[in-house]
């Protein structure tokens, strides 16, 4: 089943209707966000959409768009979970649903708790479907500059959310693990948005030496890694956790080389969140990426070496 057949399937049974009439998949799909009584969304290459509420077109106009009921929503995570919520617990609970194709569903509502426990998500009413893309060769502007002969530097990926650090991370993983690295390269996807594995099968190229821990514990992950697949290099996506920082420190030490990205607003931000967070004031990455869009939604790509010198700027 190809992506588009995958997103058309959970839809409920009035808007599929609405979508088989329309241009809606598209190469430059990010986002398509549903809203209890709000309009559906969609978002290509960062700009905003909605369907109007005739159903037979898009409008940038809010007011005059289709909107979304409880009941329609509740039918989506009856499809989301193939009828039971039970088998879907625990990515629940992570709040995220991850589909064939790479696709991750992302869930809010209100909170189920026990002893002050946070257990899952009741009445889910609020859904982030991210349609992943590959883009092969989005890496080939950095290589040159990741690679001490045969070493990989140390490299971080900066980014806020949506700006495409993962897209980056997964292309330069899979060149690294194709080209540069036989010995094996231990990717740590812990929310299936790198290699995407379905069943425990990549729907993602992330290399012929690559070994993928989908849903670990990154931190957990990466030890169990490093014992038992004796990577030569380890990637994680989304670091920030004291103890993702100190197993990537561990790696660091034996010699390993880490690949990783991070949140941040900018590269002064990493540096405020190394100055407050012990496990992190020994990660030593030598080379560090920022990536953000302009206006127009087209990715900058800024990469440093550790002391802060400007070594490529990419658009």
């Amino acid at each position: 089943m190809n992506q588009r057949d995958e997103l058309l399937k959970i839809f409920p049974l009035e808007l599929r209707e609405y979508l088989h009439h329309l241009d809606w998949y598209r190469e430059d799909l990010e986002e398509i966000r549903i809203r209890v009584g709000q309009p559906l969304q969609f978002i290509y290459g960062g700009r905003y959409t909605y369907i109007k509420d005739s159903g037979n077109g898009f409008t940038d106009q809010w007011e005059h768009s289709l909107r979304v009921s409880s009941k329609q929503v509740q039918e989506m995570m009856m499809y989301l979970c193939e009828y039971s919520r039970y088998a879907y617990a625990k990515q629940l609970k992570n709040g995220f649903i991850s589909l064939a194709g790479g696709i991750r569903v992302g869930v809010a509502g209100e909170a189920i708790r026990d002893d002050a426990h946070f257990q899952g998500v009741e009445h889910p009413m609020f859904l982030n479907i991210r349609i992943p893309r590959e883009y092969k060769g989005c890496a080939d502007w950095a290589l040159p500059y990741l690679f001490d002969g045969e070493r990989l530097y140390h490299t971080l990926i900066l980014a806020p959310p949506g700006a495409g650090k993962t897209t980056l991370l997964r292309d330069l993983l899979r060149q690294i693990s194709n080209e540069r690295n036989p010995g094996g390269v231990a990717i740590l996807d812990e929310r299936y948005e790198i290699a995407a594995c379905h069943r425990g099968v990549p729907m993602n190229d992330v290399g012929l030496h690559s070994d993928v821990y989908s849903g670990y514990d990154k931190a957990v992950g990466c030890m169990q890694a490093i014992r038992t697949m004796a990577p030569q290099v380890v990637a994680m996506d989304e670091i920030g956790g004291e103890e993702e920082g100190a197993v990537l420190s561990y790696a660091m030490r034996c010699g390993i080389s880490v690949v990783a990205t991070m949140h941040a607003g900018s590269f002064g931000e990493y540096e405020e969140i190394r100055s407050r967070k012990d496990a992190y004031r020994s990660l030593k990455f030598q080379r560090i990426i920022w990536v953000a869009k302009d206006d127009q939604g087209r990715r900058i790509y800024e990469l440093k070496d550790d002391g802060g010198k400007l070594l490529c700027v990419n658009t």
